[in-house]
């Protein structure tokens, strides 16, 4: 965009940033004219346009505000400064220590009370204005872990697992239509083996691996080995990642076994799966990984070109 033959920075409209940072257009107003909180750019037409980094700006006044602070004090503070006093909340254990948390805590929340389109909300605006890799792994990372825990403690429901999947697996898609794979990248078939439906860990396999530039192939729980098989090889994809999130049932070791020894045979098979599950000692020739930082090293790793010899004259 131009005006007056000048590259504009500024993207958004108004009505998209008050949507991406959960102010009102009068309050963005007041805060720029008042206050000197952001300084948008305007088009020809005297629109304002703001940038990333402003949404994002106007995201960390908002949460200083909402910490108590007014606005005359923090306006003129440095982004940096800004992130501190959001983290420093004193003594105050009920509260979040960060942004991000924050960001988690507002999003359960409103899962919690079945606030759908708030939810929705929390993860559009927060993907708009956090680069993908700081998106997965201090967002949707630390989600699944407190996701995991209020599972456990019976906060959540499966209803409310039907609603985060389906909302991570829409937000899935915005990224990968949003991230250009890199270069030459590999193609990466992401999903959960047969009877296994748990696909948070799936879904945060292919974040994960479109924030490193790959291009991830989704095809969500429950897939039969052969349809595993028969993408991987249609797609030409170098990499099936698997993710196993619960305990085997009686009788049903050998058979998943026996499908993913199968499958590593004919593709390069990595497989997310917990540090005690029974299969951890059996599955030979595949890669187990237990952590989501163990998977995003190692696709780094993999990316990576190797190191040429130096030739020695």
């Amino acid at each position: 965009m131009t005006t007056n033959g000048t590259q504009l920075n500024g993207v958004y409209p108004m009505r998209v940033v008050s949507r991406l940072t959960g102010l009102t257009a009068d309050t963005i107003r007041v805060w720029e004219r008042r206050y000197k909180a952001v300084d948008p750019e305007r088009t020809g037409g005297n629109k304002r346009r703001y940038s990333d980094e402003q949404v994002r700006r106007l995201v960390l006044l908002r949460r200083a505000t909402e910490l108590g602070h007014s606005i005359g004090q923090v306006a003129k503070l440095a982004d940096e400064d800004l992130k501190r006093i959001i983290g420093d909340l004193g003594n105050d254990t009920e509260r979040p220590a960060s942004l991000y948390e924050s960001i988690v805590e507002d999003y359960l929340d409103a899962i919690c009370a079945y606030d759908v389109q708030e939810a929705e909300s929390i993860l559009s605006r927060t993907a708009a204005i956090i680069p993908p890799m700081e998106l997965t792994l201090e967002v949707i990372v630390p989600l699944m872990r407190r996701i995991g825990e209020a599972w456990s403690s019976r906060e959540l429901g499966i209803s409310h697992e039907h609603i985060i999947s389906g909302q991570l697996r829409s937000l899935l898609g915005t990224l990968m239509r949003q991230t250009e794979p890199n270069a030459g990248a590999a193609r990466v078939i992401v999903a959960t083996p047969p009877a296994h439906l748990h696909e948070f860990g799936a879904i945060i396999g292919a974040f994960i691996a479109a924030s490193r530039g790959l291009e991830p192939i989704y095809l969500g729980a429950d897939m039969p080995f052969e349809e595993i098989e028969q993408a991987a090889t249609h797609s030409g994809a170098g990499l099936v990642l698997l993710s196993i999130a619960r305990d085997p049932r009686p009788g049903e070791n050998e058979e998943l076994l026996a499908g993913l020894l199968g499958l590593g045979k004919r593709h390069e098979t990595w497989v997310g799966i917990p540090r005690d599950h029974e299969l951890v000692g059996s599955a030979n020739g595949l890669r187990l990984l237990h952590e989501y930082e163990d998977l995003d090293r190692a696709l780094v790793a993999r990316s990576s070109p190797s190191p040429q010899p130096v030739a020695h004259g």
